[in-house]
C-alpha cells in the first residue's frame, strides 16, 4: 500500500513541523483525548500508485481518518484537493475537511468533525467510540453554557 519515500519527499517531512498553522495546533488540542494519543501530525505518505507523497494535517493511521485543517487558499486548489481526497479515500480513508475558522471555537470543530465521521463512517466499528466521544464532548460543553437573559 506505502512506497518508500524520495528523498526530497523526506526532506520535506523533516520540515513539516516549522509550517504547521495555528489551526492546526488548535485541531489538534481539541481532538479528544484518545484521539490525540492516536493522531499524527503531518506524516508522509506515500501510497504506491502516486507519484506524491502527501502530508495530511492529522491522521489516525489504525483508523483510516485523515482530517485537513483548510484555510482560505484552499478556495484556490480545490481540485487538487479533491483529487488528493479521492485517493485517500481509495485507499479507505475518511477524510474530514474543517475549516479554520472552525478550530477557534470548540464546539464548532467538534460539531465538523463529528459531521464528517458520520457521514463517512458510521458503518464502521473502528471510529464509533470516536462518535460518541465526540458528541458526549459538544452536550457537555453545550450544558456548560450559562445562559444569560438580558430582560431579567
Amino acid at each position: 500500500m506505502y512506497r518508500e519515500l524520495k528523498p526530497a519527499e523526506v526532506k520535506r517531512a523533516l520540515k513539516q513541523p516549522e509550517h504547521r498553522t495555528q489551526s492546526e495546533v488548535r485541531a489538534y488540542r481539541l481532538l479528544p483525548y484518545r484521539m490525540r494519543c492516536r493522531a499524527e501530525r503531518n506524516p508522509p505518505i506515500a501510497f504506491c500508485d502516486s507519484k506524491e507523497a502527501y502530508f495530511p494535517d492529522l491522521l489516525l493511521r489504525k483508523e483510516k481518518i485523515c482530517i485537513e485543517i483548510d484555510g482560505k487558499y484552499h478556495k484556490y486548489r480545490k481540485k487538487k484537493d479533491l483529487e488528493r481526497d479521492e485517493i485517500f479515500k481509495f485507499h479507505g480513508f475518511i477524510v474530514v475537511r474543517v475549516l479554520n475558522e472552525d478550530t477557534e471555537v470548540d464546539v464548532a470543530f467538534w460539531e465538523r468533525l463529528l459531521e464528517g465521521l458520520e457521514k463517512f463512517g458510521e458503518h464502521r466499528s473502528d471510529i464509533k467510540s470516536f462518535i460518541v466521544e465526540l458528541r458526549q464532548l459538544i452536550n457537555d460543553e453545550i450544558s456548560s453554557w450559562t445562559k444569560y437573559d438580558p430582560a431579567e
